[in-house]
């Protein structure tokens, strides 16, 4: 520990001597006799060459400085880090030694539960091809078609549940990391269908660790309702046995369980969570419930000058009433959606950045609810993936249909930077809710 200061301090003497060295450089000139001066009148302009060449030397050397800076950031960071993998491991220790989240018993009697529902929807809902798997598949840009004065009557402002975040909060009898597979869908009283919200195959699991908790989530498909009707949250998670990792032999279930939710006045714009606990594990959903909100799309975020996903970025947003005026960055709190982040990649990729050649990010989220305003964070990653180079953010007033665009302007926030700014074009399309099928099938004829 002792070595890694005496580092940075060498670095931090050394920039400064450069420093000190190029000021020496500039001042020289007006140190020199008149005779010298008479001389450097005459003399020839540099020429374009030595221009670009001294361009590029300055260039370099800001560049230079950049990467020593953010080094020395990068190292703050690691020790941060440490600090709290040291706090999380004291905390963790603790907890085992404490009570058991549930008993053991809990994990067989979730099972029975979720089979008793899974038998109370196929008494109610199952008919010809339509399943309990069965995923839904209608668009969230319903009414996107339409023009503001020429809005159906069927179009409707409704009560709809935003989830924003499902993270694994505890875990008990586990290790970290955790190799996590499975399904969590939503279903509502549209159409009854699964309205997938993570999906992860066993081929291609999510790993898990006490830094990262959350689930990568990609969905919903549509705006979920709430307004009459329950909304049920099923949960299926397995965790996926890790050669030499695990003390057991074969894969084995984390949760299995069903979380009702029904609407409740007090619920109305604001944040809560609600905790699933049995004897391996609690995981953390983070919702909110809106009123007379409408369905958001975004459709395509696209790098329109320079190149700010160098080394990858990711894309946030939040969605708050229209008398709330929240200017920070949601950050790594449980009420950000994320949109994209390359650091996940996308469940068909393994890959690090997910853009194609024309520059589209490859979103694995599109579809939020919103009431007021929808506010959308940039940020890129510094070299490492461990900082944020630079930001931006704009914001969208919610709409009832057609198609709105955004630029949003990346400013590195490195004050020392000279970068030039590097621009994001937002495309989102908006709809109002269908509040039954039977009044999409009417629209529709």
């Amino acid at each position: 520990m002792s070595q890694e200061p005496t580092a940075r301090s060498n670095r931090r003497r050394r920039r400064a001597s450069q420093h000190t060295h190029r000021l020496h450089q500039e001042e020289m000139p007006r140190l020199g006799s008149d005779h010298d001066l008479e001389l450097k009148s005459v003399s020839f302009e540099p020429t374009t060459e030595q221009k670009q060449d001294q361009e590029q030397q300055q260039e370099q050397q800001e560049g230079e400085d950049e990467e020593e800076e953010e080094e020395e950031e990068e190292e703050e960071e690691e020790e941060e880090e440490e600090e709290e993998e040291k706090d999380a491991d004291e905390d963790e220790d603790e907890e085992d030694e404490g009570e058991e989240l549930a008993p053991e018993s809990s994990m067989e009697k979730e099972k029975d539960d979720f089979a008793l529902h899974r038998k109370a929807w196929e008494f109610s809902f199952k008919r010809g091809r339509l399943t309990f798997d069965t995923i839904t598949s209608l668009s969230p840009m319903v009414y996107t078609h339409c023009t503001p004065s020429c809005l159906p009557g069927e179009a409707q402002l409704a009560t709809s549940l935003q989830m924003c975040s499902i993270k694994i909060a505890q875990i008990k009898h586990l290790q970290w990391p955790l190799h996590v597979y499975g399904t969590v869908a939503a279903r509502d009283y549209v159409d009854h269908k699964r309205n997938i919200l993570f999906f992860r195959p066993k081929s291609q699991s999510q790993t898990l660790t006490k830094n990262d908790p959350y689930l990568h989530l990609t969905g919903p498909r549509r705006g979920i309702l709430s307004a009459d009707d329950p909304v049920h949250i099923e949960v299926q998670l397995m965790l996926k046995q890790q050669q030499g990792q695990s003390s057991w032999a074969k894969d084995r279930e984390l949760v299995t369980q069903v979380f009702r939710y029904e609407n409740n006045s007090s619920n109305r714009d604001c944040f809560y969570s609600h905790l699933i606990t049995n004897y391996l594990c609690k995981i953390e959903l983070c919702f909110q419930q809106l009123e007379r909100s409408r369905q958001a799309t975004v459709l395509a975020v696209r790098v329109m000058q320079g190149a700010p996903f160098k080394y990858g970025g990711q894309v946030l947003c939040c969605a708050s009433p229209p008398y709330e005026d929240e200017e920070e960055d949601p950050g790594s709190s449980s009420r950000r959606i994320v949109l994209f982040d390359s650091k996940y990649g996308t469940p068909d990729d393994d890959g690090t950045m997910c853009m194609d050649p024309d520059g589209y990010l490859d979103l694995s989220r599109r579809v939020v609810s919103v009431q007021g305003r929808l506010k959308i964070f940039v940020n890129t990653y510094s070299r490492s993936g461990r900082s944020i180079l630079a930001t931006g953010r704009v914001s969208f007033t919610a709409k009832d249909c057609q198609t709105r665009s955004a630029t949003c302007f990346l400013h590195n926030r490195r004050k020392a930077s000279k970068a030039k700014d590097q621009a994001v074009k937002i495309t989102v399309a908006w709809s109002r809710f269908a509040r039954q099928l039977s009044d999409i099938e009417i629209e529709r004829l």
